[in-house]
């Protein structure tokens, strides 16, 4: 890495292969003084070469470098005049004039520039960009407006009829970023390379204008951000890049620690996005006047602005047993998605796996609120989902084969039945949330999928999550209905044809807020009260499915206001 000092001298000067010397002579005439200045050696420019591992760089025409005189009377410092002159051709040196009214003042200082400084009116501060759309003029340059290149003060008793020397040096750090294994399209080709961190690189920062600083010393000894700053930076190929290749870019000074992230984002010709964010290593120090140079393999890296594949449209039943099953559990999601037809929030899972913990397992997982379940009370609509008793079904069980599958009523004990969704309070939630297109199960349609499928204990592996649950599917030809043994790990195939029950975990009686026995068992429920119950038990049937090993559970009665899961039946 080289780091750019540049002499700036008004007089002749013995140049040295890392300087860079302007020859400036003073001439006043008609109340104006001119100030012819020769730049040699172009260490410290905007057009950055690379060979044999080594960079330089040249004057390009466009280049402009910048005179700010102030004047300090009585101890008020005021910007007299700043001045800029144009280069119209580039190379080794070139030649500019300044010319700066003739002033009278206790004392004068002089502060030149390349790009993007300023002095206020009131010479009380420096203020200096970088800015953070940049457009390199070519694929082995950095952007020339984004160069900044700074002197020390100079200060002077008048205005200088004598030579003055200005020591320069390049304030901004450059950064040269290797794009490899981008894997485009055909025909696509990269437009803009974004790279962005925890640190301000590119924006506005000012320095207090103080004596100190105009006597000679460095400008940036206590700079701070001035808005706007920015923590990344744009950088606009000058030539679209297809292949693996390097471009440049300007920043602020910034040491990056190792563990700190930063994020490389490419865009396309053709609107193509590809994002790689990066946890550094090791530190990564951007330094005013080196070039750190690193490399970004986004090998693997995908389009997110593709088109995806469109996934299968998720089937409205699947028949086993004779029963049309839902292909998924009921699911509420405060503004959440919505299935079609459903009411606000409400929809079936997106696939027969899902259910929302299904990255945990354990005995017990308290939620903080009802804004996402896939659990829910006896027969509650108006509030399905709390464990009080005036939120479940409350009846007597003179008719034992009384259940609310496909129902709604006004009334608690179900006596008054409505056909209004909006007048629901208590019956089938699965068929109230749905709007009549999916109904809650009934004991006896559990029963004929525990006596007419085969069921066996099964997993099925989405990402990094395996789920377990009991799957269920026609038997085939020489198979008989019943249990079989061992584990099936599913396919998505498999999810097509059977039902899978997921080891989701249940609520217990009464208990808010808490889910249990998470990726060991699943409770469904029914809509069937049970015949045992009593007029104030209020409890209904129940399937449940854990490991077949450990007994064949498939129903059986339990408590109202307990939370469990719902796997719904298609209407006709």
């Amino acid at each position: 890495m080289k780091k750019f000092i540049t002499s700036i001298l008004i007089a002749a000067a013995a140049l040295t292969a890392c300087s860079e010397s302007e020859q400036i002579t003073p001439n006043i005439q008609n109340n104006k003084i001119t100030l012819q200045a020769t730049i040699d050696a172009p260490q410290s420019r905007s057009v950055l070469v690379e060979e044999a591992g080594k960079y330089y760089a040249e004057w390009v025409a466009g280049d402009y470098v910048e005179l700010y005189e102030i004047t300090i009377t009585g101890g008020t410092k005021k910007k007299a005049n700043n001045v800029n002159t144009t280069l119209t051709a580039g190379g080794t040196s070139a030649t500019v004039n300044f010319e700066l009214e003739a002033k009278s003042a206790d004392s004068f200082a002089y502060i030149l520039s390349h790009n993007n400084a300023s002095i206020n009116g009131a010479a009380t501060y420096l203020a200096f960009t970088v800015p953070t759309n940049q457009a390199p003029t070519a694929m082995n340059t950095y952007d020339p407006l984004a160069d900044l290149i700074l002197s020390k003060g100079v200060s002077t008793a008048t205005q200088p009829t004598e030579p003055l020397n200005f020591e320069m040096s390049r304030v901004t750090a450059l950064a040269k970023i290797s794009i490899k294994n981008l894997n485009l399209a055909a025909g696509d080709a990269v437009k803009n390379v974004n790279f962005a961190c925890e640190h301000v690189l590119t924006g506005k920062k000012t320095n207090l204008l103080t004596d100190v600083i105009i006597a000679g010393n460095d400008p940036l000894t206590s700079v701070k951000d001035s808005s706007p700053v920015a923590n990344n930076v744009v950088i606009t190929l000058p030539e679209p890049q297809a292949g693996d290749f390097s471009c440049y870019a300007s920043l602020w000074p910034a040491t990056l620690a190792a563990g700190e992230k930063c994020t490389v984002t490419i865009i396309t010709n053709n609107d193509g996005l590809y994002t790689k964010e990066i946890t550094l290593p090791k530190e990564m120090a951007f330094t005013s006047g080196d070039i750190t140079a690193f490399t970004v393999n986004m090998a693997g890296v995908p389009n997110s602005n593709a088109t995806p594949e469109q996934p299968e449209v998720r089937p409205d039943y699947i028949t086993v047993a004779g029963i049309k099953w839902a292909a998924g559990n009921l699911e509420y999601e405060k503004d959440g998605a919505t299935d079609t037809g459903f009411a606000a929030g409400w929809r079936l899972t997106e696939t027969q796996y899902s259910y929302i913990y299904m990255d945990q397992t354990g005995d017990l997982k308290t939620l903080t609120d009802y804004n996402k379940t896939n659990y829910f009370n006896y027969g509650g609509i108006a509030d399905p989902f709390s464990c009080a008793k005036s939120s479940a079904i409350s009846m007597a069980a003179s008719d034992p084969l009384f259940d609310y599958s496909g129902k709604m009523y006004t009334d608690q004990v179900c006596t008054i039945p409505t056909t209004d969704f909006a007048a629901a309070q208590f019956g089938d939630v699965a068929y109230w949330a749905s709007n009549g297109k999916y109904r809650t199960p009934t004991a006896a349609e559990f029963q004929k999928l525990y006596d007419e499928a085969c069921r066996i204990d099964a997993t099925y592996t989405a990402g990094v999550n395996t789920i377990n649950g009991t799957y269920y599917y026609n038997p085939g030809q020489g198979e008989t209905a019943g249990a079989l043994e061992g584990t099936k790990a599913l396919t998505a195939d498999d999810l097509k044809v059977g039902i899978f029950l997921v080891h989701a975990g249940r609520g217990y009686d009464g208990t808010e807020y808490n889910i249990y026995k998470i990726g060991s068992q699943g409770v469904y429920r029914t809509a069937t009260v049970n015949a045992a119950s009593t007029a104030e038990a209020t409890n209904g049937v129940i399937y449940r499915v854990q490991s077949l090993t450990e007994g064949a559970y498939y129903h059986k009665s339990y408590g109202a206001t307990a939370r469990y899961l719902i796997r719904p039946i298609y209407v006709e």
